[in-house]
């Protein structure tokens, strides 16, 4: 397993995200997704439960 770092940038300066990958999968948490999307955690938060309520994926896979 091998991880590696990936820093993305946004064209207009407003988000540095730090991203791992592992295997070719990209991780991240909930406040990295918050600031690349440009909305909050706890949106974030909400869309998650919601694709783990509707078993788009497993929890114990993506958690």
């Amino acid at each position: 397993m091998e991880n590696e770092l990936i820093i993305y940038n946004t064209d207009d300066g407003k988000a540095d995200v730090k991203l791992y990958s592992r295997d070719g999968v990209i991780w991240m948490n909930q406040q990295q997704m918050a600031l690349l999307f440009d909305t909050s955690k706890q949106l974030v938060s909400h869309h998650i439960a919601n694709i783990l309520q509707d078993k788009e994926l497993e929890e114990n896979s993506v958690v």
